[in-house]
């Protein structure tokens, strides 16, 4: 019988350190060390200098309503998606860009009201209309109900469009080239951003939070309106 000889990783899934060491003797770095990728450095200089190169959207999202679905759903995750791309985990921060931009899509066709007949389109019409509802459709299909109904303009269903396939390629198709998967993840995060910002429709005027007038509805029902201001 012919031998075959083949390199392997030994035990690639175990913190060793935890393992084989007393909790107290962890450190910062090791911790570090297993939350990179394996073969890129976990010194700090690199992190900081990773977080520089995916720090760079336009624009920018520089404040955000602090509302438990909004931040559990749009923001959190675009952080994290941030802190994947320090750490090297450039297929996190892809996967995490398209569940932003999934959310962000139903988000916006919620805030926008779709209408049939000058009716809220219920769950029964929406299945009549879509095939589904649209919580339920593809992203491929929401986003061009969404570019339908004018609640997107062309530029940012081509941000939607950006996720969507760069997201399924890396995900789902076995043969993708990973190459350009740390580039890919960068443009995916501006992507989320844009989306997100333009959703919430995010803007400032003399140092107050502008936001669309829809998402002041959403933060009412939710019990997260703004605070009335003595005058």
């Amino acid at each position: 019988m012919t031998e075959t000889m083949i390199q392997v990783f030994v035990n690639p899934l175990a913190f060793l350190e935890i393992d084989s060491l007393q909790n107290q003797s962890v450190t910062t770095e090791h911790i570090l060390k297993y939350l990179c990728t394996p073969g890129s450095s976990s010194d700090v200089p690199n992190l900081v200098q990773q977080y520089k190169k995916i720090n760079i959207e336009t624009p920018r999202l520089f404040a955000a309503p602090a509302e438990a679905r909004l931040l559990d759903r749009l923001i959190w995750p675009l952080r994290h998606s941030k802190g994947n791309f320090m750490v090297g985990n450039f297929l996190g921060t892809i996967s995490l860009c398209g569940m932003v931009s999934e959310m962000a899509a139903i988000l916006a066709f919620d805030l926008n009201d779709a209408r049939l007949n000058n009716a809220a389109l219920d769950e029964k019409q929406q299945k009549a209309l879509f095939g589904s509802t649209f919580e339920n459709l593809g992203q491929k299909r929401r986003i061009e109900i969404l570019k339908a109904y004018g609640m997107i303009d062309e530029p940012l269903k081509q941000a939607f469009d950006r996720i969507r396939t760069k997201r399924r390629r890396y995900l789902h198709l076995w043969s993708a080239d990973h190459a350009s998967m740390e580039t890919d993840a960068i443009e995916c995060f501006e992507a989320a951003v844009r989306i997100v910002v333009s959703v919430l429709g995010l803007s400032a005027d003399n140092g107050k939070l502008i936001l669309r007038s829809e998402v002041y509805g959403y933060l009412a029902k939710h019990n997260a309106g703004p605070e009335p201001v003595a005058t």
